[in-house]
């Protein structure tokens, strides 16, 4: 790991149009959120060498995806594969697209991702355990239902707190131009909100999004000589495991992510208080609480003080979230949270910008933790403005 460290950037991000936008395939979102990413970075498509494809969720069973964006671009690349860590595919992918160019199996990597949440013709699968499906506890919602009746039995944090979590990234949102969810949004109306899965309301549940993200990487050398403001990736971390599954549950304290974000600080050679800002991988907000813990941001009893005191928004000890998160800027399964942070140190996020940002950090989570046996994967990367 210590090879790669500092020696790759991200030169290119991308997102397609998103929200609720009908008409438009999974493979069209895709092929647009590329084209973005590749003449953000200045590139002709032809210079792509790799490609690496987050498979859609709702496909179903489709060999060779990747594979076939690559095709749809013109492409023919020396290195491309399909990969499956939901969430944490964004910040993983990164990591994998730095160890092949390190490897020589190609110099410049796409990676990229879409879904359409609603395709015609395309029947949704329900897919969860056969212990789980007679009780109708399938899905990620039920799952962070659960999620979030743990972290309020072991820590007693207030139900206020995951409100405060959605309203200050609704904020963050509404200076953002193109985020889905832009209506201002008070504690109150999170208490309004109606129950979707008891105890998460539905401004816990971030947005159906349809819609693409894409990020360019290749070597540092390269980068530097191309149109955008360098991005270094210095740092990158994954763990995967079963930590649901109780003989293997890890000690209090050891959230799940604590590993991979250890690799990552480790990596980068910095400490969490270095950074600059943060990008929470937040498809709901107990997810939030989770990654906070585990990437050593806060501690799980300074949570609801520390949001109430806006640590985390803008002007506070770490901004986080800057465009609106998962939650309000649109569920691009962490695509949208890289190219932020990328924006952010190159320093062309406007009313949202972070002053002097240097270091961020970006997280992802994803696997199938309402499957059997229920299984979790958590990623991270942290990202420095180049010097």
């Amino acid at each position: 790991m210590a090879s790669l460290r500092g020696g790759y950037a991200i030169a290119g991000v991308g997102l397609s149009r998103f929200g609720k936008v009908p008409g438009v395939s999974t493979m069209g979102f895709t092929l647009e959120a590329s084209k973005r990413a590749v003449e953000d970075a200045g590139l002709q498509m032809s210079e792509i060498d790799g490609v690496l494809v987050l498979m859609p969720a709702v496909m179903g069973e489709q060999h060779g995806w990747a594979a076939r964006v690559a095709a749809y671009l013109g492409l023919e690349p020396t290195f491309c594969t399909t990969l499956d860590m939901g969430g944490a595919t964004a910040c993983g992918a990164v990591q994998i697209a730095m160890a092949a160019i390190e490897a020589g199996y190609c110099t410049t990597v796409l990676c990229a991702f879409a879904t359409q949440n609603w395709p015609q013709g395309v029947p949704l699968q329900l897919f969860g355990s056969e212990l789980q499906l007679a009780y109708g506890d399938v899905g990620a919602m039920c799952l962070m239902g659960h999620i979030k009746r743990r972290q309020q039995h072991e820590y007693r944090l207030p139900d206020e707190l995951y409100g405060r979590i959605a309203v200050t990234w609704r904020s963050h949102a509404q200076r953002n131009p193109e985020a889905q969810m832009r209506k201002p949004m008070t504690l109150e109306d999170y208490f309004r909100s109606r129950w979707v899965v008891e105890p998460l309301r539905l401004f816990d549940c971030c947005p159906n999004t349809d819609g693409g993200g894409a990020i360019v990487v290749t070597s540092l050398e390269r980068a530097r000589d191309l149109r955008q403001p360098v991005v270094r990736v210095i740092g990158a971390g994954q763990s995967h495991s079963a930590e649901m599954i109780e003989p293997a549950r890890s000690p209090r304290g050891q959230w799940g992510g604590t590993a991979a974000g250890r690799a990552a600080y480790s990596m980068a050679g910095i400490e969490p208080k270095d950074l600059s800002c943060a990008q929470i991988y937040d498809a709901f907000t107990p997810r939030v609480v989770h990654d906070m813990v585990a990437y050593q941001l806060a501690a799980p009893e300074e949570l609801d003080t520390a949001f109430a005191a806006g640590a985390f928004t803008f002007g506070g000890r770490l901004p986080c979230n800057t465009a609106g998160g998962l939650l309000s800027e649109g569920h691009l399964s962490g695509f949208g949270h890289v190219r932020e942070a990328v924006r952010q140190l190159r320093g062309e996020c406007g009313e949202r910008q972070v002053p002097d940002a240097k270091l961020c950090l970006v997280t992802g989570y994803g696997g199938a933790p309402h499957e059997a046996p229920p299984t979790v994967s958590y990623s991270a990367l942290v990202l420095a403005r180049d010097s």
